[in-house]
């Protein structure tokens, strides 16, 4: 428990292993870190077991996390048992297609509507609280960009990656889920075009605009496969225009002071 505590105070007492993707975690490698925890056999020989089949959920369910948080250590009729206290598992949502049966365990209703549209949308999406809407091709772009607005004094209203091989329909999609978020007052379009080409996004842009009666102000840094034509298409929007990723921070940032 407290693990970001003993991380900083006592790093020593985290005991960590590696485990094989393709052959899990193997009985030995459980016994030596059981024989480091416990002096009891019994109690290590439940560890293997517990150890081992957190693992194979792990892989076998396609997770990204499975914890225990606590494993406890308790008495009965004198004999020292473990158990899971509390449990945690996350599964991977691009793997949930391989287990229907985990799927129907989602309840959709505990989560963010906007991140649900955006899944229908095949957008990756996650909300945040700030207020620059942000959309960015790229995971690697799309978190950098997020640094470079809080290194300028703004803050991301959401992390939205519309992929590689995006259409003006995805586009569009990606400006209607961002406005519709009443914190964000201005909008960031940093795009680095190579699959992804500029001209779908801005009519995709175009479109949203007229549709939506965006009034927001939206700053657009488009660059790669046909960017000319992009340029061409939104000659005459709204739309200011940026050089560089910094340029297009710079000015969204200064549209949120008026």
């Amino acid at each position: 428990m407290d693990i970001e505590e003993v991380v900083q105070k006592t790093p020593e007492k985290i005991l960590s292993v590696s485990i094989p993707s393709l052959i899990g975690l193997k009985s030995f490698q459980a016994r030596n870190i059981g024989y480091k925890l416990f002096s009891n056999t019994a109690l290590v020989n439940s560890f293997i077991n517990i150890a081992t089949n957190l693992t194979r959920i792990f892989f076998d369910l396609d997770c990204s996390l499975v914890e225990i948080n606590p494993l406890s250590l308790y008495t009965v009729n004198n004999e020292k048992k473990l158990i899971a206290v509390d449990a945690k598992i996350v599964f991977d949502d691009n793997a949930l297609f391989k287990h229907p049966d985990m799927a129907t365990l989602r309840d959709v209703e505990s989560e963010e509507p906007s991140e649900i549209q955006a899944k229908k949308a095949d957008l990756s999406y996650v909300k945040l609280d700030g207020d620059v809407g942000c959309v960015v091709n790229g995971a690697g772009l799309a978190m950098a960009t997020m640094d470079l607005i809080k290194r300028y004094g703004g803050n991301p209203a959401n992390f939205l990656d519309i992929g590689g091989s995006s259409s003006p329909e995805k586009m569009r999609e990606a400006m209607k889920i961002i406005t519709a978020d009443k914190n964000v007052k201005a909008v960031l379009v940093n795009i680095f075009g190579g699959i992804t080409r500029c001209d779908d996004v801005a009519q995709g842009l175009l479109w949203a605009i007229k549709e939506e009666k965006i009034s927001l102000p939206i700053v657009a840094r488009l660059v790669g496969t046909n960017q000319d034509k992009a340029r061409s298409l939104l000659e005459n929007s709204p739309i200011i225009f940026a050089e560089t990723m910094s340029e297009g921070v710079k000015k969204v940032t200064q549209a949120l002071k008026g």
